[in-house]
């Protein structure tokens, strides 16, 4: 029997509307247990080459089409995900590990952003503006920038794609797209939704593979002209150097150290419940995620007591039990990295408060791929725990005395991605918010991203805007033609 079977497609790099079958094969096993779910080909260098020039060709015909067109058949894709949530959530916990309650709002998530540039595809509008001449003007319209190279990481191998190839899309682009080689079957699957959705083949390539081998093709090849990256920081400084010769345009969102504001009128209930779902989403593995917990002194100890009550009473386990609250992290490589950073923060004088051990209760799991959610007090700015990205279930508390102090505090990082405010007296709080030197923030809100609004960071998060209006100028260049007035 076929390896890939059980998963519905053939498990190869999609190129110019066909599954293109190569030599070399990489297991893709369910982060929960170790269970290898599929082989997948992994595409080579030429065969990146042979989809660039797929896309190249695609280009022209795919501009041809009105605005209206595009944006049509990009809605349509919205509408078959929903249709087909339920089967794409299940390939998605089964790949990534989320709780399939996440993985059905990530398919959710996706089609918003097809929904989005759908709509957004027919108001990509220009501009009459005069010229000193009375018997001329200047006609200004937003043109597509050609090929856009799409590299997309783990954590949300659906909804990161789904926001750069949407817009894309809509701009007139083509694309090709290099999903994260940990997380490639979703992407194959919405390779296949697409067609079934009508996209012409050649539009959308998608080449699944270790990033250093497609990287190095995308930035060397001159039908390239964009390049969208999700990912680490020091990845993206690569792509920006790599890039640099060609003068392409890069787009970069990168990595982030949240700090997450807890005021001392703040409603502690509500903290409590919002802070411990964010820390468990994806199990922490998430950009914007709280990295940094920074509370008013007078507050700290009850909002400790309030939340290893609530962080003990939630269920680690297999993404696919609709009990579970958090599943593992993607691999035991990652929960390494992820006791390294308790460690040595529990060696500089930290306290660990509390850990949930639900998941050893499950002699299915492979134990050394979960992290459980661990509470952590007395952390301290210095520790590398609060220097570094986490990227796990972790909740490192630090207090402070003054607003003022707190604000200086959350902006000593590199990083700007995202952050969040909880009080009562919500003028406080976007008086804070304004001060924070970051891409978002949310007030009393855990989750404050949706494909109509632009997301980004500053400093070394990253460069450009996904959703929203801006979500387009990444895709887009402007051509300026002077000509004479017609005549009447």
């Amino acid at each position: 029997m076929d390896s890939n079977e059980h998963v519905g497609f053939p498990a190869d790099p999609w190129i110019d509307g066909n599954w293109v079958r190569g030599e070399a094969t990489h297991p893709v096993c369910d982060p929960a247990t170790g269970q290898q779910i599929a082989e997948v080909t992994h595409a080579t260098p030429e065969m990146v080459t042979r989809a660039i020039e797929g896309a190249g060709a695609a280009l022209r015909p795919w501009q041809a089409r009105s605005a209206f067109q595009r944006g049509e058949l990009l809605k349509e894709v919205a509408r078959r995900m929903r249709a087909e949530r339920e089967s794409l959530a299940r390939l998605l916990t089964r790949e990534q590990g989320k709780p399939l309650a996440q993985a059905e709002a990530e398919v959710e998530y996706a089609a918003t952003f097809f929904q989005w540039f759908g709509e957004q595809a027919r108001r990509i509008v220009g501009r009459i503006q005069p010229h000193p001449d009375a018997a001329r003007e200047f006609q200004i319209q937003m043109r597509p920038i050609g090929v856009a190279g799409l590299i997309t990481p783990w954590n949300f191998p659906l909804a990161q794609g789904a926001k750069k190839i949407s817009a894309a899309l809509a701009a007139g682009c083509t694309a090709v797209w290099k999903p994260s080689e940990k997380t490639p079957l979703i992407a194959l699957a919405l390779g296949d939704l697409m067609q079934r959705s009508g996209l012409p083949a050649g539009v959308l390539q998608i080449v699944p593979a270790p990033g250093p081998s497609v990287g190095k093709v995308m930035v060397e090849h001159p039908l390239v002209r964009v390049l969208s990256l999700t990912g680490s920081t020091n990845t993206g400084r690569w792509l920006m150097a790599a890039a640099a010769p060609q003068i392409k345009r890069v787009a970069l969102e990168l990595g982030g150290n949240a700090p997450f504001l807890v005021l001392e009128d703040a409603n502690l209930e509500e903290v409590v419940e919002q802070l411990v779902e964010l820390k468990l989403f994806v199990s922490g593995q998430v950009c914007v995620t709280a990295n940094r917990i920074l509370v008013d002194r007078k507050i700290e100890s009850r909002l400790c007591q309030l939340l290893q009550q609530k962080l003990m009473s939630r269920r680690v386990g297999h993404g696919l039990d609709r009990a579970v609250d958090a599943g593992p992290l993607i691999d035991p490589t990652a929960c390494q990295k992820v006791q390294l950073l308790v460690d040595q923060a529990i060696a500089e004088g930290a306290e660990v408060v509390c850990q949930n051990r639900t998941f050893e209760e499950d002699r299915r799991l492979q134990h050394d791929r979960f992290y459980p959610p661990t509470l952590l007090r007395h952390v301290e700015d210095a520790m590398p725990i609060a220097q570094q990205e986490i990227f796990g279930p972790v909740l490192p508390v630090l207090a402070f005395d003054r607003i003022e102090e707190a604000i200086e505090r959350a902006n000593g990082t590199p990083m700007g991605l995202a952050a969040y405010v909880y009080g009562s007296r919500i003028d406080r709080c976007q008086a804070v918010a304004r001060e924070l030197e970051v891409g978002i923030v949310g007030i009393n809100e855990w989750r404050p991203l949706k494909a109509e609004i632009p997301f980004g960071g500053v400093k070394q998060s990253g460069i450009g805007s996904e959703g929203g209006e801006e979500g387009l100028h990444d895709f887009l260049v402007p051509q300026v033609i002077s000509s004479p007035k017609p005549s009447i």
